[in-house]
């Protein structure tokens, strides 16, 4: 039983080293996520806030708008992140400044109707807080705020 333990130990180990290598190798070259990688963020990233939370049963019930605000902003960013890879694959010739600008003020227009739908979630919630709650909360929502790759 021992010598099995060693040998499962020893085998972690060296897979773990080697995962290391491989990701450190990597680092330099961006990593392209999957739409359900994005999604799949925000909502480890939602979890997480619940349990940083530690809400009551009173608290809970206003948890319910605020998740479901998350998953709708997770899966408008990975449909806008989707279709910006698209799009720059399939662009040729030089850069399109005009268009690059529309696309900017497009993207920024749907962030601030997306802004505004969490903050009306998220403010039945945030006002069941205690004061230690909302200090977490707000920290966490001005993160959110600037973005995914902001953290």
């Amino acid at each position: 039983m021992r010598k099995v333990l060693v040998l499962v130990t020893a085998a972690m180990l060296a897979g773990s080293a080697l995962t290391n290598v491989a990701v450190a190798r990597d680092r330099g070259e961006p990593i392209e996520l999957s739409a359900n990688q994005i999604v799949d963020q925000y909502s480890a990233r939602t979890a997480r806030i619940k349990a940083d939370l530690r809400l009551t049963p009173e608290q809970e019930s206003n948890w319910a708008g605020f998740e479901s605000a998350m998953v709708n902003i997770g899966k408008a960013n990975a449909d806008r992140e989707i279709a910006w890879r698209a799009e720059r694959a399939q662009q040729k010739g030089p850069l399109d400044v005009i268009g690059q600008l529309r696309m900017q003020a497009k993207i920024m227009g749907e962030r601030s109707v997306e802004r505004k739908t969490l903050a009306d979630a998220a403010e039945p919630l945030y006002v069941s807080l205690n004061d230690q709650q909302k200090q977490r909360f707000a920290k966490e929502l001005v993160g959110i705020s600037r973005g995914p790759d902001d953290d």
